[in-house]
Parts: C-alpha cells; sequence; structure tokens
C-alpha cells in the first residue's frame, strides 16, 4: 500500500474515533399532535420530545407536528398502531375504536372532581387495564389531562330539558353519543379539525370541551355560551407504538420512558395554570352559565350503568365510583 494511502486510511480512522456520535445519523422518530403550538398539550409535546433528545445524546431526533399535519386523531391512533408515526398526544375516547372498554374513561361523572382523577389514573388497577392496547400495537407512556369537558351552546343551557333537539358535537365515542341522547341532546360525531366550520354553518349547535381548547381553536368566535357542567374528565395519554418501541435500544427506551413521566409533570402544572388563563378571557368572549349538575348527573345515572354492563367494565367502574366517596 502506498505511503499517501496509508496517510489517508490513518486520518480517516483517527475521525471515526474522535467523533463517533456525529458520525452516526440521528434516528427520526414522528410525534403527531392535533392541537395548535399554542395549546398546553402541544407545548407538553415540543418539552417531551426535547427531552429524548437530550438524554439519547442525539441518537434518537423527535420531530414534532402540530395543528394536524400528519391527521386528526383516529387517523394518529391508527398510524402509530402501524409504526409510521411513534407518538401521539390522544383522548382515550379514540382508542375505543381499538378496543370498546376504553370508552369507559368517558362515562359521565365518573371521576369526583381532579384529585380523584389523579388517584384512579395512576393506580396499578388502571394500568393493567390499559395493557390490553399492547397486543393491538399501542403502549402508554404517560398521561396527561384535558380537565373537565363542558358544553359551549348558540343558546342558553341551564339544565337537561334546555339541550332538548340540539345537535351536539362529540368524539367517535358510544358513550359519549349515548351520553348526549341521555341529556336530550343529539351526538354527532365530527372531526376535531372540522368542528369550527361545522359551529359556523350550523351543522351543530354546539359541542363540548375544557377552556384552553376553546381558546386555541376561537371556538369562542362561533358560539356564545359555556355551560360549565363538567360533565365529563376524559384522560389524554401519550402513547408509543410498539413496533417502534420495541426496536429501541434499553436505554433508549428508559428515555422515552423518563420523558413521557417528566411530561406528565409539567403537563399538571402547566394545564393547572393554562386552564384557569383561558377561563378569564373566555368570560370577556362568551357569557359564561354555572348550571346545578345534579339534574345533568341525575339524568345519566341510568346510563352510567348501562354503558358500564355493555363494555363489560361493571367491576371498574364501581371501583372508580366507590374510591370518588374519599374525595
Amino acid at each position: 500500500m502506498k505511503k499517501p494511502v496509508l496517510i489517508l486510511l490513518a486520518l480517516f480512522l483517527s475521525l471515526c474515533w474522535v467523533f463517533p456520535v456525529s458520525a452516526q445519523k440521528a434516528r427520526v422518530l414522528k410525534f403527531s399532535s392535533i392541537h395548535e403550538p399554542v395549546h398546553v398539550s402541544a407545548v407538553t409535546a415540543d418539552k417531551f420530545a426535547a427531552r429524548i433528545n437530550q438524554m439519547t445524546d442525539g441518537e434518537i431526533d423527535v420531530q414534532v407536528y402540530h395543528s394536524r399535519q400528519l391527521g386528526d386523531a383516529l387517523q394518529n391512533v391508527e398510524n402509530v398502531r402501524n409504526g409510521s408515526i411513534a407518538f401521539t398526544s390522544v383522548s382515550i375516547a379514540n382508542l375505543s375504536q381499538v378496543i370498546p372498554a376504553m370508552d369507559m374513561f368517558s362515562l359521565p361523572f365518573i371521576f369526583k372532581n381532579e384529585d380523584h382523577y389523579w388517584y384512579c389514573i395512576q393506580h396499578p388497577k388502571i394500568a393493567e387495564f390499559m395493557s390490553q392496547l399492547e397486543p393491538k400495537g399501542i403502549k402508554v407512556i404517560s398521561w396527561i389531562t384535558s380537565g373537565a369537558r363542558s358544553l359551549f351552546t348558540q343558546k342558553p343551557v341551564k339544565t337537561p330539558a334546555d339541550l332538548a333537539g340540539m345537535k351536539i358535537r362529540v368524539m367517535a365515542s358510544p358513550v359519549m353519543i349515548n351520553t348526549m341522547k341521555a341529556l336530550g341532546a343529539n351526538g354527532v360525531p365530527v372531526a376535531w379539525g372540522e368542528l369550527y366550520n361545522a359551529l359556523q354553518t350550523g351543522v351543530v349547535d354546539g359541542a363540548e370541551n375544557n377552556p384552553p381548547s376553546l381558546i386555541s381553536m376561537k371556538f369562542y368566535e362561533v358560539s356564545k355560551f359555556f355551560i360549565i357542567n363538567e360533565h365529563m374528565r376524559i384522560p389524554d395519554v401519550n402513547i408509543v407504538s410498539t413496533r417502534v418501541f420495541n426496536k429501541l435500544s434499553e436505554s433508549q427506551q428508559k428515555a422515552v420512558m423518563q420523558a413521557a413521566i417528566e411530561a406528565t409533570h409539567f403537563m399538571r402544572g402547566a394545564w393547572y395554570v393554562s386552564e384557569r388563563t383561558s377561563l378569564e378571557q373566555l368570560k370577556e368572549k362568551m357569557t359564561i352559565i354555572h348550571p346545578e349538575k345534579q339534574p345533568f348527573m341525575d339524568a345519566v345515572s341510568d346510563l352510567v350503568k348501562a354503558e358500564s354492563t355493555r363494555l363489560g367494565v361493571e367491576d371498574t367502574v364501581k371501583w372508580i365510583l366507590e374510591t370518588g366517596k374519599k374525595f
């Protein structure tokens, strides 16, 4: 071998030794968010991604796509299952398309308050319940909150009777559809990205969600009243594709799980601030109504029992309701 060739080979090997990490191309993983970048869930996704990038020393580059760039909630769930995207934040109501029993979390008024909510979803009993998603290609890596859901409409609502005949947008959840029916309304599934136009054109007369979502999507421009009846607390979860997760190294998997835990802690604080700030903003943009909750609770009591039986989750729902007595 000629001397110049030996010199070049030695130089190449020395560069590989000095820069071993930079010579490796980072593995890019996609995180799909349905929310606008200002929404606390979207901010949490950014924090989650940055932490993974940091803890893996750049081996993994999690790239977040906001505002439904990669699809709406149901598309995200399917893309996680097939591994075309790695992560998404999603309401558990949308996971009922994969396993119907997940709709248990959409049952109205089963969580007494926020403290009861966190007690239940972080309990080992619920962790075991969620593990049934893994054979379907979905691994739950952390819980986040979307607060209490309340109604926003074009006309005032103070009792369930005021909802008679109204078309209320809900997620594609049988429990949510049946809940609206029990309240006297018609539950109409509409994709999140299409809701503004549906409200504007009268396809639906109202919808239900939390204050930060009303602000980020500007629903106050096409709705007049915000009725704080807090009929549901449907959990959001960060999920990862098992097809992607199982191909990561052990250290990378640990980084993902640690980042997910930190994301939950971050969002709990950020959500508290966002929810209260958003509600103050809504007071300037909509008429706020605080109805008596008991008539709404009475209207859906039989539904909770019937849906628990249909979904085969009577024991778990009974446990949730019993634990609520401590809060």
